[in-house]
């Protein structure tokens, strides 16, 4: 998938996302484009921005974001992985889904940033599927990845159907084990 700025309009047509139906639920990337997971299973979940919340990620980052949000704009928590990998999401203008994103470098305990280097992150995120499926995406690097329920069994041959009919080229799955004499299932697998 090549970097493409009007890709998230692209992939904002017809938009559908709801924070209630995310949020509270642990989230599996079982499919990822431009970007290779691999057999692990990575794990996705969002909590509601509560001022506590907003207030530790403009701790940490205030100094070293190039440009401010609007911190009253604050609407999710994304967490990745692990608590310390996370992603302050604030309500942007324009189709339901869209958001832009502070990562919190400071708390993934690399080494921090220079002063007013960190760039703000341009996500679209898309509920398909009745609410089934989320797919993320980060609208400049062109980094996508198509989620399920992680307490919700699913197929692989139901998370290529679903990335295919996405339509946003050729990409990757993830957390996959083949069972013997079967079709490949998504199974629980821990990092």
């Amino acid at each position: 998938m090549e970097r493409n700025p009007d890709m998230c309009k692209m992939f904002a047509r017809n938009p559908f996302f709801e924070s209630d139906l995310v949020v509270g639920t642990q989230w599996r990337i079982y499919y990822s484009w431009s970007v290779q997971i691999g057999p692990k299973c990575v794990d996705i979940s969002f909590k509601n921005g509560t001022k506590e919340i907003v207030h530790r990620v403009w701790s940490d980052m205030n100094e070293y974001l190039e440009m401010q949000p609007n911190w009253d704009a604050a609407a999710l928590l994304l967490n990745i992985g692990s608590s310390r990998h996370e992603v302050m999401l604030f309500t942007d203008q324009g189709p339901v889904g869209g958001f832009i994103g502070v990562p919190n470098i400071v708390r993934d305990g690399n080494i921090p940033p220079l002063r007013k280097s960190v760039s703000l992150i341009k996500f679209h995120m898309k509920l398909v599927e009745s609410g089934r499926y989320l797919v993320v995406m980060d609208c400049q690097l062109g980094v996508a990845s198509l989620s399920a329920r992680s307490n919700v069994p699913v197929t692989l041959s139901d998370i290529i159907t679903v990335a295919m009919e996405l339509n946003l080229g050729e990409g990757h799955p993830a957390c996959t084990v083949a069972r013997d004499n079967e079709d490949p299932f998504i199974m629980k697998q821990y990092i």
